[in-house]
């Protein structure tokens, strides 16, 4: 007795795995734009507190610039030209809004703390949006 697949076997899986692409691709491809969103909120938050550690450990005040026609950001030391990050956002992100900071620019003191609050709204091609939020005291927060 000879073991193995048969050609109709082999084909049928063939076609049940064409049908179960065929219906996930686009599932994913519409949910991407919100997983960009999340993750790149997630990622700028992620460099406030960087630079804020920074800032706390070395004594010297570091600046996340960000630069809403161009869709990026910089982090740097105050004053500085030398980068430490440029982040380009990506596609899925469609615009980014930042209010309160004096020339886009986020500015810790060594306390921790920051010149100013304010916020840094981001929105993707899907018109859904997050709001990253700096307290004064320099603590950061994501909302919907």
């Amino acid at each position: 007795m000879k073991k193995g697949f048969t050609l109709n076997e082999i084909l049928i899986v063939i076609a049940l795995l064409g049908i179960l692409s065929l219906i996930t691709i686009p599932a994913f491809r519409n949910y991407r734009p919100s997983l960009q969103l999340g993750s790149t909120a997630r990622e700028i938050v992620t460099d406030l507190r960087y630079i804020k550690q920074l800032t706390l450990t070395e004594q010297k005040e570091y600046c996340l610039k960000f630069f809403p026609e161009e869709k990026k950001y910089q982090l740097f030391e105050c004053g500085e030209t030398e980068l430490l990050k440029e982040k380009v956002l990506p596609e899925e992100i469609k615009s980014l809004n930042v209010s309160g900071f004096t020339g886009n620019e986020v500015r810790y003191n060594p306390y921790g703390a920051v010149r100013e609050a304010g916020t840094v709204i981001l929105e993707n091609t899907q018109n859904k949006t997050k709001t990253i939020s700096v307290k004064a005291s320099g603590f950061v927060t994501v909302n919907d």
